[in-house]
């Protein structure tokens, strides 16, 4: 189960998720009727489940039944179980429909390149392979070769014996060749995986070779080779024995090694050499899909070009509903990043950076003003950012964290000392523009429009366009420049615009020149022209 809060038609929240394995399969799929311990373990959850949403307050509950209740020939009597239980009926979909939900959950999770794709997703009745293009859906093929049908229908012995695995590997290489057959023999230049046996197999490879968990799931590359590896070690391990690895439980380890065979004869019969995770499925295809259905009874947020910045702007629409203050520091972070370049060095990718650090950098205010910063890197780093890895949210948090009075410190900062140097030097640039762009709009008015960068006698000027009545902002501006004048290796001044461009600033104030020397590029000299966003 996941439960979600609309954001807009395309975007959500999740508030809480909850799992059981329940395997409403088990023993069906020799005779195809469900057994009633399992309807009964599978309508005791859900009844748990409905009983949570409902504490939630939601407005709606959908859900649905697999290939396990679609294939089997009592699959009505489980649906009167469900319904008087929970008071939810669970509507069964087709394979096709499935492969759909699917493919809206990827895409609502990774940015789908425009591409031949193929994502795979393996449950316990069977596996379905999803076609796409980008956001075309192409066609869906369901495969009977779930990891619990597998496991109930090949697997005698524990271990599985040769014999076994190998009629096991026979199966799946004929079936999979047929369903890509079915499929048109597509050319697949990328597959992505979405199904919990694909992420538990990721993690422990992962472990096994870094001996710590995944940073990030989403967006993870799990490379055949360490499939392989992995899969015939855990070939000749007992269910006991894969049960006691990290993460892994008794219903799990029994279905590991068939998932595993599977997802490797995927790989091998597509060419591919690795599979990109997303931590989206089935459920989180459910909401997308009820969302859009749904769009004209759900507020909107301004419309983003892309995932990263739908994401970000839904994360600052939870805690800001107004974003006017935050919107205005971005538009002037950039100016300054733009108008520095010269001396940074940094690129378009940093620069997105900063846009969504200056966005999210007063979230923390919803906490409590006191230690906002520090709150709104948490929120930043805890707040399901969709399409950044795991090292982008990281530093987007902490060029939020060091938007206020905090500074980047090693000895301090484990989040900001475990950063390679290069990306440490990032850090402190983005949060010395953010540092001054933020104070330029202290009052919150939006009374400073516009900042230039002036070069003249040794010193740089921030010339900002500033309306009446704006003299705490540049008051503020003055005060926050130490830093950027440090890693300029100059002295910075803080000025009015004028009329004409060649004359010399007023009311100036700088910070003090004591600034030790910044590295300058060769082509770092500063455009005196006008700045604006």
């Amino acid at each position: 189960m996941v439960i979600a809060e609309a954001v807009h038609a395309d975007a959500f929240t999740v508030l809480d998720r909850e799992r059981e394995v329940v395997q409403v399969g088990r023993g069906s799929f020799m005779d195809g009727r469900l057994r009633r311990d399992a309807m009964k373990r599978t309508t005791d959850a859900l009844q748990r489940f409905s009983q949570l949403a409902r504490r939630h307050q939601v407005d709606r509950i959908v859900c649905t039944a697999t290939a396990a209740v679609r294939e089997s020939r009592n699959g009505g009597d489980f649906l009167k179980l469900a319904r008087r239980a929970s008071g939810v009926a669970p509507r069964v979909i087709p394979s096709e429909e499935e492969g759909r939900l699917i493919h809206l959950a990827v895409q609502a999770a990774l940015q789908l390149p425009d591409r031949p794709a193929l994502i795979v997703d393996i449950g316990g009745g069977s596996v379905q392979l999803v076609h796409v293009n980008g956001p075309h859906l192409l066609k869906v093929v369901g495969v009977p070769l779930g990891a619990l049908r597998l496991a109930e229908t090949v697997i005698e012995h524990d271990p599985p014996t040769d014999d076994e695995l190998e009629q096991l590997r026979r199966l799946a290489r004929k079936q999979l060749r047929r369903a890509l057959a079915e499929l048109g023999d597509p050319e697949i230049d990328v597959v992505f995986g979405s199904s919990g046996s694909i992420h538990a197999l990721a993690e422990l490879a992962h472990i096994e070779r870094h001996g710590r968990e995944l940073p990030q799931l989403n967006r993870h590359v799990f490379g055949l080779d360490a499939l392989s590896d992995l899969t015939r070690r855990l070939e000749h391990m007992s269910q006991q024995e894969r049960a006691a690895l990290p993460g892994i439980d008794e219903a799990r380890a029994e279905i590991l090694v068939p998932g595993a065979i599977v997802l490797e004869q995927v790989l091998r019969l597509t060419g591919a050499k690795s599979i990109r995770l997303s931590d989206y499925g089935v459920r989180e295809g459910l909401v997308v899909d009820w969302l859009r259905r749904h769009a004209k009874e759900l507020s909107t947020i301004e419309a983003a070009g892309d995932l990263r910045m739908r994401s970000v702007l839904g994360l600052l629409g939870r805690f800001d509903t107004d974003g006017r203050h935050c919107r205005h520091v971005a538009d002037l972070s950039l100016q300054l990043f733009d108008a520095l370049a010269g001396w940074h060095g940094l690129g378009t990718k940093e620069r997105e950076w900063l846009r969504y650090a200056a966005l999210l950098h007063d979230v923390g205010s919803s906490v409590a003003y006191d230690g906002h910063a520090q709150h709104s890197a948490y929120i930043i780093r805890n707040g399901g950012l969709r399409g950044l890895t795991a090292e982008e949210i990281e530093i987007v948090a902490l060029v939020a964290r060091y938007h206020g009075g905090a500074r980047p410190r090693k000895r301090r900062d484990e989040g900001f000392a475990g950063l390679p140097g290069k990306r440490r030097r990032t850090v402190r640039w983005l949060a010395a523009m953010l540092r001054v762009a933020e104070g330029f709009d202290r009052s919150h008015y939006q009374l400073v429009r516009g900042l230039s960068i002036r070069r003249r006698a040794g010193k740089i000027f921030l010339v900002a366009d500033a309306r009446r009545q704006a003299q705490l902002e540049i008051w503020a501006g003055r005060r926050r420049a130490a830093d950027l004048a440090r890693l300029l290796g100059v002295p910075v001044g803080v000025a009015t615009a004028v009329a004409d461009p060649a004359s010399a600033p007023r009311r100036v104030a700088s910070t003090p020149p004591s600034v030790r020397p910044a590295r300058r590029s060769n082509n770092g000299r500063l455009s005196p022209a006008r700045m604006w966003h």
